[in-house]
């Protein structure tokens, strides 16, 4: 059956969806306010993004039925056809959003979440179906309806006045739904390629292909849904579907007891796959036989000083437990037979320990390569001798996060462990795996066991659901099928199950994460979302001042198993739920919020509180990152230095800015001995400065670079350059010129000109 829609009401319709379309600027469209919402636990009405599941339905050939039924039957069809479309939305769990002539709009996921809100649409959408069967039954006629279904990110909030405020949506989801069902034919269910993907093991339907839509530049790919897939019949497995890879462990466990040798596991897999969990199995293994076992966590946000991943191995390796940075304690609990006296200043400097004045003199003539060396052997030979004591095993989690130093470590760990009772395990994600083929190059060809995971099977799931809930096989087997082989979406399904009805089963970590949200208070809603801003680590006195409620722990979000305490500070329970919260704050609360951490962090960690300040859009983020430059310039770790100046490079506005910390850059790519990269910084930083002490500053260091270069001559006519620009009060800046001077004069033979010159770079100096 073809449809056949009277012109002049198809031009209306049109111009009615075309209305909605228009709402919102751009593609996006803004949803009309709710008739009436369904009874719901309360929830934060403060705007904020959701994900949302929208639905258009409208009815086919409404002008011929109007022409043939008169004004009054056709008044009383459309309140039968309404009447059992709501009746649908509501059983599902959607809000009826609108009616707009012989068309419904429903949305499923706003203002509550229920965790597996597109699963809800399809099913309603198919429900439709069958309610439009007994329409036509009842009415003698056959009818039939288009519908669209499209999901995304919305901004939904509460808008209007004091006298009248209506809840409203934002989204290219309402828009591209609306779309759909203009596409769609006669009794067709047309479903948006996102929702398919998600949904796509238990659906059963065809490929529309790539549609051309109205405000969409781009085809959109779409599907005919047809109906949902019967679940599978579980089974049992007692090692949960990781036993090939735990025995693989195992046996490495065995060879390095009997040989005294390890190698490095790499552990590869997407996020939620259940790396985590499979290491939990690697350490229980390792202690039953025998090792000992010490870990660190590799963030991409929000890390304190001192809790890297490398300066958390180095503690575990020397026993020293976090004693919130207390110098004499830390100090007191160094057992100097795993380490050399001579390698202090290194593990002062792997633990974030201050130099005491007798060593700083001593590392401050290092040279970067030297310090980094040290380091990187220190940490070595504290495996070594720690091993020989007890084997170990040794565990860096979230690699795909790390810089090239701590891959650096890594790779260093990994060509110890193969000489000594110890095994080193890696974690990382697929995307972004930085162990590739340099890994042999680094590590001076140790070896490296990868092992990939992939999503559980069915019967794996279901046994991993039993031993989670022990729950009976039908309920499990319907979280298993909404988890689709993924251990994390499972485990947290099942773990809040008595949270959330019976049919309320999570599609992702994100509806997961916004369905536990809507079941918050709204200050513990309000701090779950504050802490997304600090990172995935935070500290209760850091989320206190950010909610501007002193003293307030967040105690139930670890109840709801959201967070979790280590140390001295809490942690997200999974990265993913850090990123769920986080994509729920506006941009304007978002930024308000980082500006908030930026001032906590103030003189607490330079690094973080640019950080904030340049998520939160901040002027003031490009001064505040050279000031980060130079705090870490002054502990050596110069890569994270250039890193920061890069960054503020990019954010600086004026040429004063600039010129500052381009300058700052070539001072830390001498240090690190890229003398082109150097000359090029410190050239761009003297076109934009202007200010006679800043000039004399670059030219000082290009004269140094010059020198490196063996360009004396141009050497030479820098430091006469900085000489005439430099005033008398500038003591520091002129003993750098005759210190640099003498420097130039020593290669050229002339010693006595080299002495006089340091002779007036010392006195100066004094």
């Amino acid at each position: 059956m073809q449809r056949q829609p009277d012109k002049a009401h198809e031009r209306h319709r049109r111009r009615l969806l075309d209305a909605i379309a228009k709402l919102s600027d751009g593609p996006a469209a803004t949803a009309a306010p709710a008739q009436a919402e369904p009874a719901a636990p309360p929830v934060a009405r403060q705007a904020e993004r959701r994900q949302v599941t929208v639905m258009f339905a409208d009815l086919v050939g409404y002008t011929a039925l109007a022409a043939e039924l008169g004004a009054e039957a056709m008044h009383a069809l459309l309140d039968r056809f309404f009447a059992r479309l709501d009746r649908a939305f509501e059983a599902h769990g959607g809000r009826i959003d609108k009616h707009i002539g012989d068309c419904a709009m429903a949305v499923f996921g706003a203002p509550v979440a229920h965790g597996n809100d597109a699963e809800r649409a399809l099913r309603t959408a198919l429900a439709i179906g069958e309610e439009m069967r007994l329409l036509s039954a009842d009415s003698n006629r056959p009818l039939l309806v288009c519908i669209g279904v499209a999901a995304g990110q919305v901004v939904a909030s509460g808008t209007g006045s004091a006298s009248h405020r209506e809840y409203t949506m934002t989204g290219d989801s309402v828009n591209l739904a609306s779309r759909l069902t203009q596409a769609a034919q006669p009794g067709e269910i047309l479903v948006a390629d996102g929702v398919w993907r998600d949904l796509a093991h238990r659906l059963d339907g065809a490929d529309a292909g790539a549609l051309s839509l109205k405000g969409f530049a781009e085809p959109v790919r779409a599907w005919r849904l047809a109906g949902f897939r019967q679940a599978a019949q579980a089974g049992r497995l007692p090692l949960v579907g990781r036993g090939a890879q735990l025995r693989q462990f195992q046996a490495a466990l065995a060879e390095c007891g009997k040989t005294g040798r390890g190698l490095a596991i790499h552990l590869r897999g997407e996020a939620g796959i259940g790396k985590t969990r499979l290491v939990e199995e690697f350490q229980r293994a390792a202690r039953e036989a025998g090792f000992l076992c010490h870990g660190g966590l590799v963030l991409d946000f929000g890390t304190g000083a001192g809790r890297d991943a490398i300066a958390m191995l180095a503690r575990g390796l020397i026993g020293l437990a976090h004693q919130g940075d207390a110098e004499a304690a830390a100090l007191a609990a160094i057992d100097f037979r795993l380490v050399e006296p001579d390698a202090a200043p290194f593990l002062n400097d792997l633990l974030d320990l201050p130099q005491p004045l007798a060593l700083r003199a001593r590392y401050d003539a290092m040279d970067h390569a030297a310090r980094a060396e040290g380091r990187r052997g220190t940490l070595a030979r504290l495996v070594e001798r720690a091993s020989r004591r007890q084997p170990r095993l040794l565990v860096i989690k979230d690699l795909h996060w790390a810089d090239a130093s701590t891959l650096d470590y890594a790779a260093r760990l990994g060509a110890v462990v193969a000489e000594c009772p110890a095994l080193l395990v890696l974690t990382s994600r697929v995307a972004g795996d930085p162990l590739g083929q340099d890994w042999a190059a680094r590590s001076g060809g140790a070896p490296l066991l990868t092992i990939d995971l992939g999503p559980l099977r069915h019967d794996e799931a279901m046994a991993l659901a039993d031993t989670l809930t022990g729950a009976v096989e039908r309920h499990a087997a319907r979280c298993v099928e909404r988890a689709a082989g993924n251990p994390l979406f499972l485990e947290q399904l099942l773990r809040h199950a008595d949270q959330l009805d019976g049919d309320s089963v999570p599609g992702s970590v994100q509806s997961l994460v916004q369905a536990r949200m809507d079941r918050l208070q709204p200050t513990d809603r309000e701090a779950l979302q504050a802490a997304a801003v600090l990172g995935q680590r935070f500290s209760a006195e850091a989320l206190a001042h950010l909610l501007g409620q002193p003293g307030y722990t967040p105690l139930q979000l670890s109840r709801d198993l959201l967070v979790r305490p280590q140390d001295n500070a809490w942690l997200f329970a999974h990265a993913l739920i850090r990123d769920a919260v986080y994509d729920t704050l506006l941009t304007q609360r978002r930024r308000d919020l980082h500006r908030r951490a930026a001032q906590w962090y103030g003189e607490r960690d330079p690094v973080l509180q640019a950080e904030h300040l340049d998520r939160a859009g901040d002027p003031a983020a490009a001064t505040t990152y050279l000031k980060a430059a130079q705090h870490q310039a002054n502990a050596y770790r110069y890569e994270a230095a250039l890193k920061l100046a890069e960054r503020g490079l990019a954010l600086a506005n004026g040429t004063a800015e600039r010129a500052l910390i381009n300058c700052q850059r070539g001072e830390l790519l001498h240090d690190l001995a890229d003398m082109p990269r150097a000359a090029s910084a410190f050239s761009d930083a003297l076109a934009e400065a202007d200010e006679p002490a800043q000039r004399c500053r670059i030219l000082l260091g290009l004269a140094a670079v010059k020198r490196m270069t063996d360009n004396l001559q141009g050497a030479f006519a820098d430091l006469e350059a900085a000489a005439n620009s430099v005033p008398q009060d500038m003591l520091v800046e002129r003993a750098r010129i005759h210190f640099l001077r003498g420097n130039l004069l020593f290669p050229t033979g002339d010693v006595a000109g080299c002495l006089a010159e340091h002779a007036r770079s010392l006195a100066l100096a004094r």
